[in-house]
């Protein structure tokens, strides 16, 4: 285990994420439309979302046991400098999508640790939830058109971003009512 975290606090965070998500989509329909809109080729917010998925892998590469590879723990933490700083300054081409994928990626392994050794029922809704980040971020960081396609573009329209919304607040309520210890 990498994160010692409890499984109550990751999912009551996860639910309040999913439900500031659906509230957003909700009472602010126009902004979180134009804001779509703009995600996939937003340089600064991909700039940003990179540097921290850059910090973030740097410092477990500094951090974590590695075994039997502890010898090189330094070059991996120059190299993912160095790559992180590499794509932060030359991705062009969807790097929003690109950073948030990576940040999908790290974040399903907090989730996994949180549910890795507790004995409660509804980590299997943490687990899956982790699962679908895993899925979502290696399909987005290798095609990022399909976020533009897939989730940006359908969102545009009221109806759906209205339905999403409404789902993205069920979801969180869930995960809160989870986190809080009544599931």
């Amino acid at each position: 285990m990498i994160y010692h975290v409890s499984l109550s606090p990751v999912a009551l965070i996860v639910g309040l994420l999913h439900g500031l998500v659906g509230a957003l989509a909700l009472f602010f329909p126009v902004g979180t439309q134009r804001f779509l809109q703009r995600f996939p080729r937003n340089r600064t917010l991909g700039r940003i979302l990179l540097g921290a998925g850059t910090a973030w892998a740097a410092t477990l590469c500094a951090t974590i046991d590695l075994g039997e590879y502890s010898w090189i723990r330094s070059g991996l933490f120059l190299a993912s400098l160095t790559l992180g700083a590499l794509a932060i300054w030359l991705l062009d081409d969807f790097p929003s999508v690109r950073g948030l994928s990576i940040l999908l990626l790290l974040g399903a392994n907090v989730l996994l640790d949180a549910a890795f050794l507790s004995d409660r029922p509804g980590k299997i809704a943490v687990v899956l939830l982790a699962y679908l980040w895993v899925i979502a971020g290696i399909l987005f960081v290798c095609l990022p058109h399909l976020f533009r396609d897939r989730v940006c573009e359908p969102l545009v329209h009221s109806g759906v971003l209205r339905s999403t919304g409404w789902g993205a607040l069920a979801i969180g309520a869930g995960f809160v009512a989870f986190g809080l210890g009544l599931g």
